[in-house]
C-alpha cells in the first residue's frame, strides 16, 4: 500500500522522504511506526506512518516460532516514481 502523496506537495512539485522505525508484531503487522528523519521536515511525515501502519511484513522467526521485530523502513516520495 503505497502512501497518500500530499496534495500540497505534488501541486508544488515537493519530493522527499521518511525515516522510520517500525515495530512488527509476531503476526507480520505493524504495531508502531515513529519518525526518525525526514526531508523536508513536517510534509510527509504522517502520510508515512498512515502507510506503514497498514503494511504486513514476513515476520522474523527464532526457534520456529515468529517473533516480535523492529526495523528501519525509508519511505521516499517521488512524483515520477508513478
Amino acid at each position: 500500500i503505497p502512501p497518500q502523496y500530499p496534495r500540497d506537495a505534488a501541486r508544488n512539485g515537493i519530493t522527499g522522504w521518511v525515516q522510520l522505525e517500525v515495530l512488527v508484531n509476531p503476526d507480520g503487522t505493524v504495531r508502531n511506526a515513529k519518525v526518525l528523519d525526514a526531508k523536508p521536515k513536517g510534509l510527509f511525515e504522517a502520510a508515512a506512518v498512515q502507510a506503514v501502519l497498514r503494511w504486513k511484513f514476513k515476520p522474523k522467526v527464532v526457534n520456529g516460532l515468529p517473533v516480535e521485530q523492529k526495523g528501519a523502513q525509508k519511505i521516499e516520495f517521488n512524483l515520477n516514481s508513478g
